[in-house]
C-alpha cells in the first residue's frame, strides 16, 4: 500500500471512528484501520488493535457465519410439524416426528447432521430415515435433521429440526 493509500485509509477509518465513537464502530464489527479479509484481520500499521480485541471480533464474525449455517429455514408448504423426538443418550433411536400434507409433494429426504460444540454440521453418511439410533460415533456430539422436500414443479426446500444432544453414555 502507497503513503498516500495509508494515508487515505487512515482518515476515512479517522471519520469513521469520529463520527461513530468507539463504540459504535465496535458495534458494527469493525476496529479502526482494520478490516477482515479471507478471515484473516488487515489492519494499518499505528492503528492495529489489541489482540484481546482483534479476537473479540473475529469470534463476533464466526459466531455470525455459525447462527446463519444452522438457519436452512425455508417454507414448506404443506408442513406443520418437522420435530426430533428421543433422549440424547447413546443407544437410544431418535425419531423425525413429520407431519406433512400437500398435493404436489414429490419426494420427501431426511438427512442426520452431527456436530462437536459449535462447530460446523458434518452430513452422518448412510443415514437417511426417519429414525437414527445413537451410537459410540454420536458421543459427546449434537445431532439434527434436514428435511428437503421435492415438489412436482421442480421446487425443492429444505427445513432443518431442532437439535438433540449433547449424546451422553448410558
Amino acid at each position: 500500500m502507497s503513503p498516500t493509500s495509508r494515508t487515505n485509509c487512515v482518515s476515512i477509518m479517522s471519520v469513521v471512528v469520529l463520527s461513530l465513537g468507539w463504540q459504535g464502530a465496535q458495534a458494527q464489527g469493525m476496529l479502526p484501520g482494520c478490516r477482515l479479509e479471507n478471515g484473516s484481520l488487515q489492519c494499518v500499521p499505528g492503528l492495529t488493535a489489541s489482540p484481546q480485541e482483534q479476537i473479540h471480533v473475529l469470534e463476533g464474525r464466526i459466531s455470525e457465519d455459525q447462527k446463519s449455517e444452522e438457519q436452512v429455514e425455508q417454507n414448506i408448504e404443506g408442513l406443520s410439524r418437522f420435530v426430533l423426538e428421543g433422549d440424547a443418550l447413546e443407544g437410544e433411536l431418535l425419531k423425525a416426528d413429520l407431519i406433512l400434507d400437500g398435493d404436489a409433494i414429490e419426494s420427501v429426504h431426511i438427512h442426520w447432521y452431527r456436530r462437536k460444540g459449535n462447530g460446523h454440521w458434518q452430513l452422518v453418511a448412510n443415514a437417511s430415515e426417519t429414525t437414527y439410533e445413537l451410537g459410540s460415533d454420536d458421543l459427546g456430539l449434537s445431532l439434527m435433521a434436514v428435511l428437503t422436500v421435492s415438489t412436482s414443479d421442480g421446487n425443492v426446500n429444505r427445513t432443518n429440526s431442532n437439535v438433540i444432544g449433547p449424546i451422553t453414555a448410558r
